[in-house]
């Protein structure tokens, strides 16, 4: 069940904006991303794997690898360069068809698709590497753990296994009187199509004591989320998608304007858009009437355009964050026989996560 709802998002994100879902950078929503440059990106990380694999003499052959969690073939196509054969696998069949799509290796790389909580598509030292970046902390743990040991399964003797893993959460400290931002915006009624998305000019102003966002200093970051009021029902879609504020700290007093982006509700009809501002933990700001602001929506049966996209799901998509303790990935690594080489963890933020990268072989 759980992997179906796994599938379900990301084949979702697939769908809508997959360049961005796999590297999400602010200034490259809604398909912002060239796609030469955001291949680039992927080229420039592998090479620091690379430079990894000359030093230490690891994998021994240069035969086949697998990229685990593939999305459209970022990495998948950047480790062509280093290996005969590449094989990406990804749960979401909209991201496989993006990679296909995007293949410039013809046959020494392909894509298969798994939906299963194993690597059972593969027999058993079928790798010279195994690979995956960015994938394991969308994970649940109870998951990820059986994924990493089938990493170490699936590996030739002497091959390597370098994958990426949260080995500890992101911890948020705010102050006990809680934070407080005003969110304003200058629209009273808007309309939309069915299936499309709304864009909501937004101001959102830090009316507490205390900075907003994530620097060296400063841990206290906050959202925004929207939920629609269906005034023909009397119900109310919750939680109904989320964005972070745009700049990194906003001081007491400063202002932000922001686009809101708000995916279409279920189905066509009179709306209200509430879209209110929250802390990373999801809790409400002290001053809750001012830290929302409210449009009515008319949203319209969607045109029979050509081209015209079908109405988005409507459960929105969302994505989890998860973390696996150093001293638990080394423990599955090694009942799966595997020896762990080295593990590279680096120094988070305040509220940021500790991210490790691993480097097994067998």
């Amino acid at each position: 069940m759980y992997l179906k709802e796994l599938q379900r998002n990301w084949n979702t994100f697939g769908q809508e904006d997959p360049l961005w879902a796999v590297a999400s950078s602010p200034d490259k929503i809604d398909n912002a991303w060239d796609i030469q440059e955001f291949f680039e990106t992927g080229s420039s990380y592998i090479a620091g794997i690379a430079q990894w694999m000359e030093t230490n003499g690891l994998p021994e052959g240069r035969a086949s690898a697998l990229d685990f969690g593939c999305g459209v073939g970022r990495l998948t196509q950047a480790l062509c360069g280093h290996f005969k054969t590449c094989v990406g696998v990804d749960i979401a069949p909209s991201m496989l068809a993006k990679a296909k799509e995007f293949n410039k290796f013809g046959m020494r790389c392909v894509y298969r698709l798994n939906e299963a909580d194993d690597l059972s598509l593969f027999r058993d030292r079928s790798f010279d590497m195994v690979h995956t970046a960015h994938v394991l902390q969308h994970i649940r743990p109870h998951v990820g753990i059986r994924y990493i040991a089938e990493f170490i399964r699936v590996l030739k003797p002497g091959g390597l296994a370098a994958f990426h893993c949260p080995s500890a959460q992101a911890v948020y400290t705010y102050p006990e009187e809680g934070l407080a931002c005003a969110v304003s915006t200058g629209e009273q009624a808007m309309a939309m199509e069915h299936g499309s998305k709304l864009t909501v000019p937004v101001t959102v102003t830090n009316t507490g004591g205390h900075p907003i966002g994530m620097d060296q200093r400063t841990n206290t970051p906050v959202r925004l989320v929207h939920h629609w009021y269906n005034l023909d029902t009397d119900e109310m879609a919750h939680n109904h998608g989320r964005l972070n504020l745009p700049q990194t700290v906003l001081q007491p007093g400063d202002s932000v304007d922001m686009n809101y982006r708000a995916a279409s509700p279920a189905a066509p009809g009179s709306y209200v858009l509430a879209i209110t501002a929250l802390d990373y933990l999801a809790r409400p700001m002290t001053n809750p009437d001012t830290a929302q602001c409210a449009v009515a929506v008319q949203v319209v049966p969607a045109s029979d355009r050509p081209g015209k996209q079908p109405p988005l799901a409507a459960a929105r998509p969302y994505s989890e964050t998860h973390a696996i303790p150093v001293d638990a990935v080394e423990q599955v690594v090694a009942l799966a026989g595997g020896r762990m080489v080295e593990v590279k963890s680096s120094q988070a933020l305040p509220g940021g996560q500790v991210s490790s990268i691993y480097y097994a072989t067998r």
